[in-house]
């Protein structure tokens, strides 16, 4: 039963993970000044 939850919570932060990668690439794609830091950190990152 443990080993279920954690597969659970594992898969709830690995999609959340991948949704705010979807955001941050929209975000970059838009140019948006505060997130230029982190956008070319995000473009070696092999996603």
């Amino acid at each position: 039963m443990k080993k279920a939850k954690w597969a659970i919570l594992a898969a709830i932060i690995l999609g959340s993970l991948l949704l705010w990668v979807q955001v941050l690439n929209g975000l970059c794609d838009e140019d948006v000044q505060f997130f230029s830091g982190v956008c070319t950190i995000n473009k070696f990152i092999p996603w």
